[in-house]
C-alpha cells in the first residue's frame, strides 16, 4: 500500500508493537479461525524493529518457562493457512520434540520471528492492511471515532493512523524509580547496595552473564543476593548456578530474599500430594484446568531449582542456593546477607512502557499504571485504564507488565493476586478477550456526553 494513503484509510485495529504480545490477538484469531474476518476489517501493525513477532526474547540467555509444545501450539487452526504450515519447518519440529520441557529462548525467538514473518505476509496480503516496520509509535490521541496514532519512521518522517481501536502492546521495562522504591529491613536497595546493585534483565540480557562472571571470576567465595520472588529472580538463580562456568560458589553462595511464598506449579491435587507437596487448598487449584498453582507456580526450570532448595519431592539439596522469607519490619539477617554480597541483584518486576495517550482536548491521559509502582496497565478485559480506574473506550494493552489478572472462564485459582502473563495465555485466552472485543459491533450512540457515557465505546 503506498505510503500517501495511511491518513486517508480508516483501520478497525492498529496494534502498536510487533513483539510476542502484539502478534498475540491475531494468533489467537487464527486459533479460532477468525484471522481472515479480523484482517478483512483492516488492521495496521506498527513495530519500532524491522520484523514482526520476536522482539526481544531471543536476547536472553536462558530458557522458557513455557514448553516446547506450547510455541509450537500457536500454529493451530481449524482450517489450513501460511501458520499451519510451519508445524513441517524444522525449528517447529525441534519445539514440538521438547514436549512438556523448556527450550532455550534463542531458538524461541527464532521461531517466532519466523510466525512473525508468515503473519506479515498475510496482513500485507490484504489490501486493507498495513505493516509499519522501522516505525515508532509517538502517541495516541482520542477522537470522537476513536483514535488517531502518530507514527514516525526511521527517517523522522510522521504520518497518522486513523483507527477504531488500538491496542498497546509496548512491552516492559525496569524503572530506576521503580528500583529507588524498593525497600529491605527499613532502607532503599540503592542506599545499602550502591554500585553492587544491578537489574534482573541486565543479568539475563545479552552479555549479562559475561559481565557477571567477569565481576565474580577469581573470587574465592563469591556471594550474590538476588531479592525478588518472581520467575524472573529465580531465573536469575539458575542462570548463575548453571551459566558461568568459570564462577565457583560454595555453599550458601548464592541467597534468594523473597516476600511472598514461593508456591509450585503441579498438573492436579494428587501430583502435588504424591510428592509430599500440601502447601495448597482448594483456593489455590484452578477451578477449570484442576491444576495446582496454574498462575502463581514456578515451572521448569525455575522449579526445579526451587524444589531443590526447599527439598520437595526427594530431591536431592542444591546447597549454593539458600532461601531466606523477608520480614515486614526488622531482618537483620536479611541486612547481613545483603552488606556480605559482591552483587545485589534486584528481580522486583517490570513496569508498562505505554507511550503518551492524549484525550479529545489534546491533554495527556494519567494513566492508572502511571499512579503507583503496582498498578495495573489494564483491567480484566485488557481495556487500558485512566488514572481514575476507568477503561478508556477502545484502548487495549497486552504484554508484559500489563497487569492483566485472568478470572471467570479463563480459569486460574482464585487465591491468585499477581499479574499473568506467558505466551499461552497472550495467543489464546487474552488475545481472545481483545479479538472478541475488536469485532463486537459498535454500540449505538448515546446523546450523553462523550464523558459520562464511557460505556458506548467500549
Amino acid at each position: 500500500m503506498p505510503d500517501f494513503l495511511y491518513e486517508e484509510r480508516r483501520f478497525q485495529l492498529v496494534i502498536i508493537g510487533g513483539g510476542p504480545a502484539g502478534i498475540a490477538p491475531l494468533l489467537a484469531a487464527h486459533h479460532a479461525g477468525q484471522l481472515d474476518d479480523l484482517l478483512s476489517a483492516g488492521v495496521a501493525i506498527v513495530e519500532r524493529s524491522g520484523a514482526l513477532g520476536a522482539g526481544t526474547i531471543g536476547h536472553y540467555a536462558i530458557n522458557s518457562d513455557s514448553s516446547g509444545a506450547t510455541f509450537v501450539d500457536c500454529l493451530r487452526s481449524p482450517v489450513p493457512t501460511p501458520l499451519t504450515a510451519l508445524y513441517d519447518h524444522p525449528l517447529a519440529k525441534s519445539l514440538a520434540a521438547a514436549g512438556d520441557g523448556a527450550v532455550p529462548l534463542r531458538d524461541a525467538g527464532r521461531f517466532l520471528a519466523l510466525v512473525g514473518a508468515a503473519l506479515e505476509a498475510m496482513v500485507r496480503d490484504d489490501a486493507g492492511c498495513a505493516v509499519l516496520t522501522c516505525h515508532t509509535a509517538c502517541h495516541v490521541h482520542r477522537d470522537r471515532d476513536g483514535w488517531r496514532v502518530t507514527v514516525r519512521d526511521e527517517h523522522g518522517n510522521q504520518r497518522v493512523l486513523h483507527a477504531r481501536n488500538v491496542v498497546l502492546a509496548t512491552g516492559g521495562h525496569q524503572p530506576e524509580e521503580r528500583l529507588a522504591a524498593e525497600r529491605v529491613g527499613g532502607a532503599t536497595l540503592v542506599d545499602l547496595c550502591g554500585d553492587r546493585l544491578v537489574q534482573s534483565g541486565d543479568v539475563l540480557g545479552l552479555g549479562g552473564l559475561q559481565r557477571m562472571a567477569d565481576r565474580l571470576s577469581g573470587l574465592d567465595d563469591p556471594r550474590v543476593a538476588v531479592v525478588g520472588g518472581s520467575t524472573s529472580a529465580a531465573a536469575v538463580c539458575h542462570a548463575l548456578l548453571n551459566r558461568m562456568p568459570t564462577v565457583r560458589f560454595k555453599a550458601g553462595g548464592i541467597t534468594l530474599l523473597h516476600r511472598r511464598p514461593l508456591r509450585i506449579y503441579y498438573p492436579d491435587a494428587q501430583s502435588a500430594l504424591a510428592e509430599g507437596y500440601t502447601e495448597f487448598d482448594e483456593d489455590d487449584i484452578c477451578g477449570i484446568s484442576g491444576k495446582v498453582f496454574r498462575f502463581a507456580g514456578f515451572r521448569l526450570d525455575s522449579r526445579e531449582l526451587i524444589m531443590q532448595a526447599r527439598g520437595i519431592g526427594g530431591r536431592a539439596p542444591e546447597p549454593r542456593l539458600a532461601l531466606h522469607c523477608l520480614r515486614r519490619s526488622a531482618d537483620p539477617q536479611a541486612l547481613g546477607v545483603l552488606d556480605r554480597a559482591d552483587i545485589v541483584v534486584a528481580a522486583v518486576g517490570y513496569r508498562p512502557r505505554a507511550l503518551p495517550v492524549m484525550d479529545m482536548d489534546g491533554t495527556q491521559v494519567r494513566l492508572l499504571s502511571q499512579t503507583g509502582p503496582q498498578q495495573p496497565l489494564v483491567d480484566g478485559q485488557c481495556r487500558v485504564l485512566d488514572g481514575a480506574g476507568t477503561p478508556l473506550p477502545n484502548l487495549f494493552g497486552i504484554g508484559l507488565s500489563a497487569g492483566f489478572v485472568p478470572r471467570g472462564a479463563l480459569g486460574g485459582e482464585p487465591s491468585f493476586r499477581g499479574q499473568a502473563n506467558g505466551l499461552w495465555l497472550w495467543q489464546k485466552d487474552v488475545g481472545g478477550l481483545i479479538v472478541d472485543a475488536v469485532r463486537r459491533p459498535p454500540k449505538p450512540a448515546s446523546r450523553q456526553p462523550l464523558q459520562e457515557n464511557v460505556d458506548a465505546w467500549s
